[in-house]
């Protein structure tokens, strides 16, 4: 949904867990672990031919140039890697935030009256997101998304993306765009409706309203859903463990079959195409503006952490 616009305008969007982050706790490997500083944003470790990728882009987790640039190189690299030793067979995304897993693109990419300072523009995040989008679902590795705090918008739409999604008790997703007179533009529409159905997908695009891990697995949002952020952990890296034990051309081979039912790039060109037309509308401009201001500039504050409660806030009158 991240129009690819000079002057910035992006994917948005957006959306309760403990005080402190859960260690996590890997089952014995005869492997030995390495850690690495990632990428910025991701800090990663590998466990044999797993890689746990932690994103920590505070105070929220914003989809903002940081957060893409790092997402894409990271997955950039597991691109080139394909068919090489080095590749590994399973992702693992997760937060060091409790409270967010992605929150929502960075609105300031959105808003031509206050936009993203360099390099941060609109064209080029827009470029990492769809990049992004295409190599989680076309490299032969498996993306598993660890989810267990707030996220939606971009961050849903990453989310959908990923192969598997394991939820935690904090986790609420869902979609804000149509607060901005927005539909999602970077695969959130057509993945969720393959996931959750046409009706169910209009109900929760259109209300935008948030839902909750147990919800969320009821109807196929996510795989599965966990009482504790620790049974997450252990339950993520038992199924990583378990899908990275089989030999990888057969994992390659299933999720290139399975991939036979993924929505197809017309469409998901179309969804961006129409994101992109609507962005620059009067109507979405005073969103954005809006959802600045009652954000306190996206800041870890009241708003963001009732969201999508209160998202009629930022509708303009008259709209």
């Amino acid at each position: 949904m991240y129009p690819i616009i000079q002057f910035a305008l992006l994917p948005l969007l957006f959306t309760s867990a403990q005080s402190t982050p859960t260690p996590r706790s890997l089952p014995a490997k005869v492997h030995a672990r390495t850690s690495s500083p990632g990428h910025g944003t991701l800090t990663t470790t590998t466990n044999g031919s797993i890689i746990h990728a932690v994103i920590n882009n505070p105070p929220i987790n914003l989809w903002d140039y940081k957060l893409a640039a790092d997402v894409s190189s990271f997955v950039d690299t597991l691109a080139t890697n394909v068919n090489t030793t080095t590749n590994p067979k399973v992702v693992i995304f997760s937060s060091a935030n409790p409270d967010f897993f992605i929150a929502h693109y960075e609105i300031h990419a959105l808003d031509a009256s206050s936009p993203v300072l360099p390099p941060g523009n609109g064209t080029l995040i827009g470029e990492q997101l769809l990049r992004t989008r295409t190599n989680l679902a076309t490299l032969p590795v498996i993306f598993i998304a660890e989810i267990n705090g707030r996220t939606s918008g971009a961050g849903n739409e990453f989310a959908v993306q990923c192969d598997i999604r394991y939820a935690g008790p904090a986790t609420s997703v869902s979609h804000l765009e149509v607060g901005f007179g927005l539909p999602p533009g970077a695969g959130g529409i057509q993945f969720l409706v393959k996931l959750i159905g046409r009706a169910r997908a209009l109900e929760y695009i259109l209300s935008g309203r948030a839902v909750d891990a147990v919800t969320a697995a009821a109807i196929g949002w996510v795989n599965k859903a966990f009482g504790s952020a620790e049974e997450l952990t252990q339950e993520t890296d038992a199924l990583a463990e378990r899908i990275a034990a089989f030999p990888e051309q057969g994992l390659a081979a299933i999720k290139a079959r399975v991939n036979v039912q993924k929505p197809s790039d017309t469409d998901l060109q179309g969804d961006n195409d129409l994101f992109t037309q609507l962005a620059s509308t009067k109507v979405t401009q005073e969103a954005a503006s809006l959802f600045l201001k009652v954000s306190e500039n996206e800041s870890a504050g009241t708003f963001e952490l009732n969201l999508p409660k209160d998202l009629t806030e930022i509708v303009p009158p008259g709209s």
